[in-house]
This record gives structure tokens, C-alpha cells and sequence, in this order.
């Protein structure tokens, strides 16, 4: 037995000290009343009852990483359901998956079948260590059981055996079985293609590249860079490490990306048949100016300061193209253009590589050009939001959302793309003002309404909106345009629009759907979609010309994590309240000498610029004279970068005539782009290297010995190439007096980005690339076999052949039954015992007789004391109405001893009860 609260027997001695002094009394209610304390304390005390039959939790830990075969579903499934079986009373059964990180498919239950796996995991790795982690959280502290893992031992996270030392200290074994492809009689692997750290333009330079082959054959190779075939011919390669000598020279500055390729007829492994590798060729900083304009204003402006200059349009940028890149420039470029990657890859780059950028106003820029809800807009020194004050007139909007069954797909954080999308329009429509009107439905093969048409005055249910849910089928898209039809022409507003949010690739049924968009247009309504794939997707075309026939705007989202951008940016554009299309005047700001000598009179107009507002502790040179007192050009550093807002737009309709002409514009330009550029200032001579041993990066500072330590321990920030992955930070330590060192596995193949940040600064280490997954890394089943045997042996785990009797072997739980309601029933039975006995049962209490205070010790004395102060008790209760006792009992009272008359006056009777009966029994003369 244990008790929760042990300390609550402590009140047993001052409570029982206060039950005898107060509540004592002769007989079984005395006993009664100990027996209820006791019982009261004990339930106070929490005691539980132990029982070692609770059952045991057995956990199934499936490995769902690439190596793995490709029928692993099925066979884990088969396992899990035959385990189930098994179940005795109290016995459960978890699943957890994973691949570079674990998944929990279905939590610890004692009925029920597994229902296969749903929840998408990152194949390209095999953390084992942190699945054992995820099984240990998963079985609760007071239960104990088994985990069985079913992997082919091939893990490229942490050592395991450190999470199955922690298991084994709770009792808690790991049993296993292998599941691994056959060990193919041929495999020819590119274990790595090894080149310099960097190299200067036009210099000659060799590096070599590492195959690895199971057997003697003869292959073919190509080698690749920037997609350009340099060699292509046949190999003979040996059994063993076989070494390539390769050179080259690169006339351009950048980062160079190399693919070696290995083809060999019969390969069992084909994912480790390429290699890469990625070389930076320095040269100054480059600037990289991204715009729809290569010879407009502003590209002829920076190409005449003298800074090396790449122009290129729009594109899905990717950290490898900013590499050597001091600052991006953005000329009135659309997010979407970027891709959502590549905004999260701009980020990095800026935040956390020390990068500089700079945007310029247009109406595809700021907030219009769906940067707001990005990130890339925790960068900008401006804020994007849109203010009541900015509204000149009301809107009304009707939403459609497809609710099909493919909206119910998982997305990388774990959530649905339903309730990715419903973030989206709940986003959207906290942007509306009290005015405008708004309506919600989501449509599959039928409508579903969320809400109706209303003013947003009158409240939105954003609670039922960001629920959602998934139905089932296609969208039927004429079914969905019908109903925004409906409900659009309810509402006079000048400006009314239709936005609806369909699949891509399942958008089914339009019907009628031009008759519909005519009426629509000829009613001045507007219609706008939201695509979620790509413009390649089979329904693709329709989607764009719903859009096309509306009169709207139409994107494509193939990230679903991109949806509420570009909600909020549709919002924004038909609020049409965030770009100022007329002329204004600007003013100087206290903080323009930070961009060097510019004039601070005689500015021009801007023809038109975007409505901003300047964050806290933001630097603005320059703001409009108009009744927002805007900012047009603010700056700030942002992380270990700066960035520069320009909203003013440089070369477009509404750049007016007096900026384009105005003397000082090129100067301007040249100091924002020159003031980004600052931020990336070197640390002293600290040198910073990387290397890739396997799947291990080790990245190393060299700090000056004559200089001082910094004041921080720098830290290791690893960023992802395509910027699918969040950047992730790592301590460094101290290897040597001058010299620090992180070393950490690599998560999945890609190029990475190694930055060390010392303190605001960050110095950028040689980018790493890894070409597949470490899991095909040349190895055989032996190896995984070897892994798994260890990890078992840890805590006495077996190898598990078959599912049977593993229940039976596991160790059973101690079960807890709380004993406190049952005192708490019995002490409310003692209780009414205790009243039922003192009332029914007993005799009278009789009290202490009161001794008197007078010397006088004779009877007719002690009856004279007695009369007066009856008398007195009579005369204060008034005048009664009882009848006038008889002579007979006068006679009788007065013939009583005085004793029994002392007894009766000082209330010996036990209650008044007691009294008020002999006071009756005296009048009905019984």
C-alpha cells in the first residue's frame, strides 16, 4: 500500500487531542466518533493498493526509412495485428514510426486494430535513438512492458544504445527483428566526390572522386557541372575503393555544384549511384538584383556604381544561388514568384548568414505582392498590416473552400492542408474592417455552410471556420460557384468578390459554370482562385480560366504552407488600401545621413508608393507628407544581416516623373545597396572550415592567437540549401586554445550550409553536400544486424522470430486501486451510525454538578435562591400562558429534597429536548 499524502496522518494527534476534550462521550459513540477521525485522516492520506496484474504496454517501433523494403507497411501491419491478438486484460499495444524523426500512429490501447500507418515521415533518414526516446515518453512512469523494434538496423541518428541504457533503467527491454532488403550480389557506390574548400576564378585545380564496388565490372561515368556535361566515358572498376582523378577550371565566381554519376548494369542499389559536391569560387561580393526589368532604371543605376552586378529574373531561389552573394535586391517581385522555399531560404540567408536585401515598392511588392504572413516579413523594418484608417470604401466577400477528401492529406508540420487553408481565410478575414461583409462555405459534392453572408460588425464564428473538415469526392466547382452567386448578390457593396479555393488536381463537375462567372461579371462581381498544386495539374486550366472569366487574380500554391500568404495577399488586393496610387511628397527623416551625403531639400514626388508603417526602433531617411506620414525609406539590421525598404517604385507607372528624374536617384540607390553590404564584415583572421566525413559534417573556428576570445561561445547554425528545412543551432566546443569544433550528423542529402555566428556576426563556412541518404552508404545487413543485437542486449532484449508469447514474457504493471472513496463511503456510514446511536441508544449525558458559591448549606435557603431566579427567567419570557400549577403539586415540589431541586434548576438534563418532555409530562399530569 502507498499513500499520495502520507504527511495527512500528522492531524491525527491534534484532532484527536481536540475530539477528547471536546467531543468525548461515555460509551459506543465515543468509539464511533475515533473510528469516523481515523477514517476521515486515512482518505485525506491518499492510500492506493498495489497489484502486480495491471497488464504490460508493448510498444512497436517500425523503421520507415528508404532503405527499408518496399512491403514494410504491410508486413509491420501484419505483426502489429497478430500482437494485438494476444492482448490479455489490461495488456496495450502503441506504434510509432519514423525516419529522420518518430511518428506516433497510434497510442498505447487495450482494444481495437491498428489501422495502418497515415502520418508521413521523413524517409531519408533513420533516427533510431529518437524513436526509443519517443517509445520511453510513450509508456507511462508507473507501467512497465516491452519494445520491439522492427528495422534493418541501419541508423543514422545518435548512438541508440544511449536510449535503450535509459529504457533498461526502467526495466524496460528491446526486443527486435530485422527487415532488410537482400544483400544484392552487385552494388556500386560514389562514396564521395572530393574537391577543394574554395578556389580563386580561373585557376586550374584537381580534385578526385571515391567508388566503391562490390565485385570487378565495368561502368560508365558522367560528371556534371551546373548541368553541364564535363566527362562522360567508360571504367573499370576493381572490388574495393576505387579513385578517380578528375580537374578543372571556372571562369565565374559562385558556388559550383558537381554530379558524379555512376551507371553499372545490374546495380541491387541504385539511390548511391550519384554523387555531388559543391565548390565556391571566390571573387568580390556580387549583388543580385532580382526584377522583371534586366535594363530599366535600377539595373542600369547599380551597373554604373561599379558593384559586381548579376541580373536575373524572378526565380525559385535556393541558398546555393546566394552563395558569394553580399545583398539581394528585389525589385518589385512577386512572393509567389520566389516560391515558398525560397522566401524561407531568403530569410536564412539574411537572419542568420549575415546577407543584405533590399525591396522596392510596386503593386507586386510589400503587402500586395503577398510578403505579408511570410518570412520574409519579420525581415522588413516595415510593417505590413492593414489598418482600418487605410479603407476607402467596404467590401464584401464570399469564400469557397474545397472540404474533399484530398484536403485531408498531412502536411510536413503534422497538420491537415484543410487546416492549413482554414488558418488562411481566418487570417483573411481578420483583415476586413466593421463594414465589410463576409460569408464562409465549403463545398465537396454539395455545399456545406459555415456561415452566411454578414457584416463583420456583427461578429464571425472564427472558431467554426478554423475547425473545418474533410469530406469526401472531388469539388464541384459549378455546385461551389452557385453558391457564391447566392450569396455575393445579397450585398450592395461597391466592391463584391468571390475567392474560391480549390485542388488542382481534383476539381470536378463545373457545370454551368460560364453562365454563372457571366452573370457574375455583368453585376460587376469579381472572382479570384486559389489553386492548391501546380499549374501543370490536370485541372489546372480550368481553374485558370474561372479566374480569367472573373475578372480576378488566380495562384497556384505548391506548398500548402504557403496558403495563408496568399490569402492575406488576395485580401489585401481586393481591399485595395495598401498602395497609395497617387502622387506624393516626401520629406527627409532624421536618420538619412546614414546613407552618406544626400540632399535633404528639393526632394521629388513619388507617383504612387505602398502604405507602410515603421517598426519600433527602425531607422526611416525618408517619409511621405501626406496625412500617413509613411515611411519611403526605412532601414534596420535584422538578425546578423540588413535590410532596406524602399516602397517607392523605382521604374514602373507609378514612379513620377519628378523621381525618375531626379539627380540624386542613382546616388540613393547606390547607398541602400552599399549599407546592406556593410553588414557582412569579416571577423579579424578567423578562418572557419568544413568537412563531411561520411554523413558527419565537422565544422572548425580558427580564432587569431593574438586577439581576444569573444565574449559568446560561437555557435553552429546548419541551413538548408532548398530551404525546406528550418535552420537548426548547435553548440561548438573547444578543441584546442585557438580552436572550436561542432560536429553533428547530417539529417538528409541536399546541399547544407554551415554558419558559425559569433556573437551579431556570421561567418559562412564551405556549403556541404550530401548526395543520398546515409542509409545507402555501402555497407551489408551485418552491419544493421550488428546494431540491433547491441541495442537488445542492453536490457536482456531478444530477437523476435515470432509475435508469440511476447505478452506473456513482458513484465507486468503494478495496477493502483485508490482506497479512498471506499473510506470515504465508510466514514459517511460511521458517521450516521455515531447519530443514529447517540440518539436512539444511549442515556442522557449527565453533566458535572455546578457547586454553590453561597456558605449558607440549608435546604429552605437553597429553595429561596432558587424561586428568585426562576421568577426572573419567567418575568424576561413575558407572560405565559401556561396553566397555574395545582396545590397538590405544589405541595409535591415543595416536598422535594433540596438536592433534587438544585438538580433540576441547574439543568442536569442531558438536552433541552429532555427538559421540554418533563415540562409536558408535568402539565398532562403523567
Amino acid at each position: 500500500m502507498t499513500f499520495s499524502l502520507p504527511q495527512a496522518w500528522v492531524l491525527l494527534l491534534p484532532l484527536g487531542l481536540f475530539l477528547w476534550k471536546f467531543g468525548r462521550r461515555p460509551g459506543p459513540p465515543m468509539w464511533l466518533r475515533a473510528a469516523l477521525l481515523v477514517l476521515t485522516v486515512g482518505a485525506l492520506s491518499g492510500p492506493e493498493l498495489r497489484r502486480a496484474d495491471a497488464g504490460s504496454d508493448v510498444v512497436v517501433v517500425v523503421d520507415r526509412s528508404a532503405s527499408m523494403p518496399r512491403d514494410i507497411d504491410r508486413t509491420a501491419q501484419e505483426l502489429v495485428s497478430h500482437l494485438e491478438s494476444q492482448r490479455r486484460p489490461g495488456d496495450r499495444v502503441g506504434v510509432i514510426a519514423f525516419g529522420r524523426e518518430p511518428r506516433v500512429e497510434q497510442p498505447l490501447s487495450t482494444g481495437g486494430a491498428f489501422g495502418g500507418f497515415s502520418r508521413p515521415v521523413d524517409a531519408e533518414s533513420s533516427d533510431l535513438s529518437a524513436a526509443l526516446d519517443a517509445a520511453n515518453a510513450l509508456i507511462p512512469q508507473e507501467r512497465t512492458g516491452r519494445v520491439l523494434v522492427l528495422s534493418d538496423g541501419r541508423a543514422t541518428g545518435t548512438d541508440a544504445r544511449g536510449s535503450a541504457r535509459r529504457l533498461a533503467a526502467r526495466g524496460i527491454a528491446v526486443d527486435w527483428r530485422q527487415l532488410a532488403r537482400p544483400e544484392p550480389p552487385l552494388d556500386v557506390a560514389v562514396v564521395s566526390v572530393d574537391v577543394p574548400t574554395a578556389v580563386a576564378v580561373r585557376e586550374p585545380f584537381q580534385f578526385s572522386a571515391s567508388v566503391h564496388a562490390s565485385a570487378a565490372v565495368t561502368g560508365t561515368v558522367r560528371l556534371e557541372r551546373n548541368g553541364r556535361l564535363l566527362v562522360k566515358g567508360p571504367f573499370d572498376f576493381q572490388p574495393g575503393p576505387n579513385v578517380l582523378p578528375l580537374r578543372d577550371l571556372i571562369e565565374e565566381p559562385g558556388l559550383a555544384r558537381y554530379q558524379l554519376t555512376v551507371e553499372v548494369p545490374g546495380d541491387g542499389v541504385v539511390e548511391n549511384d550519384k554523387g555531388l559536391a559543391v565548390l565556391r569560387v571566390e571573387g568580390p561580393r556580387r549583388v543580385l538584383l532580382v526584377t522583371n526589368q534586366p535594363k530599366g532604371t535600377l539595373a542600369k543605376a547599380l551597373e554604373a556604381t561599379g558593384l559586381l552586378l548579376e541580373v536575373r529574373a524572378p526565380f525559385r531561389l535556393t541558398l546555393d544561388d546566394l552563395d558569394g552573394v553580399g545583398t539581394v535586391v528585389l525589385e518589385n517581385v512577386d512572393a509567389n514568384t520566389l516560391g515558398e522555399p525560397g522566401l524561407n531560404a531568403l530569410a536564412s540567408y539574411v537572419e542568420q548568414a549575415g546577407g543584405g536585401l533590399v525591396m522596392t515598392g510596386g503593386r507586386e511588392s510589400f503587402g500586395e505582392g503577398g510578403y505579408r504572413r511570410s518570412p520574409v516579413e519579420p525581415l522588413l523594418p516595415v510593417s505590413l498590416e492593414m489598418r482600418e484608417e487605410q479603407r476607402r470604401a467596404a467590401i464584401a466577400m464570399s469564400i469557397l473552400m474545397d472540404c474533399s477528401c484530398s484536403m485531408g492529406a498531412t502536411v510536413p508540420d503534422g497538420r491537415t492542408k484543410m487546416e492549413v487553408a482554414a488558418e488562411g481565410v481566418v487570417g483573411a478575414l481578420t483583415l476586413l474592417n466593421p463594414q465589410d461583409e463576409a460569408s464562409v462555405h465549403m463545398v465537396d459534392t454539395e455545399t456545406h455552410e459555415i456561415f452566411p453572408l454578414r457584416s463583420v460588425e456583427a461578429g464571425l464564428p472564427f472558431d467554426k471556420v478554423a475547425r473545418g473538415f474533410s469530406g469526401g469526392g472531388g469539388i464541384y466547382v459549378g455546385e461551389a460557384l452557385r453558391t457564391g452567386r447566392k450569396q455575393i448578390l445579397r450585398s450592395d457593396k461597391a466592391t463584391r468578390h468571390v475567392l474560391l479555393f480549390s485542388d488542382a488536381a481534383d476539381s470536378e463537375e463545373p457545370d454551368d459554370y460560364r453562365r454563372t462567372l457571366s452573370e457574375l461579371q455583368g453585376k460587376g462581381v469579381t472572382v479570384s482562385v486559389i489553386g492548391l498544386g501546380t499549374p501543370k495539374d490536370s485541372d489546372a486550366a480550368l481553374l485558370k480560366e474561372v479566374a480569367q472569366r472573373g475578372g480576378g487574380r488566380v495562384y497556384f500554391a505548391e506548398d500548402a504552407m504557403s496558403l495563408p500568404r496568399i490569402f492575406s495577399q488576395e485580401t489585401l488586393a481586393v481591399a485595395r488600401a495598401t498602395f497609395i496610387d497617387e502622387p506624393v511628397s516626401m520629406e527627409a527623416a532624421p536618420d538619412l545621413p546614414l546613407l552618406g551625403k544626400l540632399p535633404v531639400e528639393g526632394l521629388p514626388q513619388v507617383g504612387g508608393y505602398n502604405l507602410t508603417y515603421l517598426r519600433p526602433r527602425a531607422s526611416v531617411a525618408l517619409r511621405t507628407l501626406d496625412t500617413h506620414a509613411a515611411p519611403v525609406l526605412a532601414m534596420w539590421p535584422s538578425g546578423a544581416g540588413r535590410t532596406v525598404a524602399f516602397t517607392a517604385e523605382v521604374d514602373g507607372p507609378f514612379t513620377g516623373g519628378e523621381l525618375r528624374q531626379w539627380g540624386s536617384l542613382r546616388a540613393a540607390l547606390e547607398a541602400m545597396v552599399r549599407w546592406t553590404l556593410a553588414g557582412t564584415a569579416p571577423l579579424g583572421e578567423a578562418v572557419v572550415r568544413s568537412e563531411r566525413r561520411g554523413h558527419l559534417l565537422r565544422v572548425t573556428l580558427d580564432l587569431p592567437p593574438d586577439e581576444p576570445l569573444p565574449a559568446t561561445l560561437p555557435t553552429l547554425m546548419l541551413l538548408s540549401g532548398d530551404g525546406k528545412s528550418a535552420p537548426t543551432e548547435h553548440p561548438m566546443r573547444w578543441e584546442d586554445d585557438d580552436r572550436l569544433v561542432a560536429e553533428l550528423p547530417l539529417e538528409g542529402s541536399g546541399t547544407w550550409h554551415p554558419v558559425v555566428r559569433v556573437g551579431t556576426r556570421a561567418l559562412r563556412a564551405p556549403p556541404i553536400a550530401l548526395p543520398y541518404a546515409p542509409e545507402f552508404e555501402p555497407g551489408s545487413p551485418k552491419e544493421g544486424l550488428a546494431l540491433l543485437r547491441a541495442i537488445a542486449a542492453v536490457g536482456g532484449g531478444v530477437e523476435r522470430l515470432s509475435m508469440t508469447g511476447l505478452f506473456e514474457e513482458a513484465p507486468e504493471s503494478e495496477g493502483h486501486l485508490a482506497l479512498a472513496p471506499w473510506l470515504v463511503a465508510l466514514a459517511v456510514a460511521v458517521l450516521l451510525s455515531e447519530v443514529a446511536v447517540r440518539r436512539f441508544l444511549s442515556a442522557p449525558r449527565v453533566r458535572r454538578p455546578v457547586m454553590a458559591t453561597a456558605s449558607s448549606s440549608s435546604a429552605p435557603a437553597t429553595r429561596q435562591a432558587v424561586a428568585p431566579a426562576r421568577t426572573s427567567k419567567a418575568s424576561a419570557r413575558g407572560p405565559s400562558t401556561e396553566p397555574a400549577e395545582t396545590p397538590a403539586e405544589t405541595s409535591v415540589a415543595e416536598a422535594k429534597p433540596a438536592g433534587a431541586e438544585t438538580k433540576t434548576g441547574e439543568g442536569g438534563v442531558d438536552s433541552a429536548l429532555d427538559a421540554a418532555r418533563a415540562r409536558s409530562r408535568r402539565r398532562l399530569d403523567r
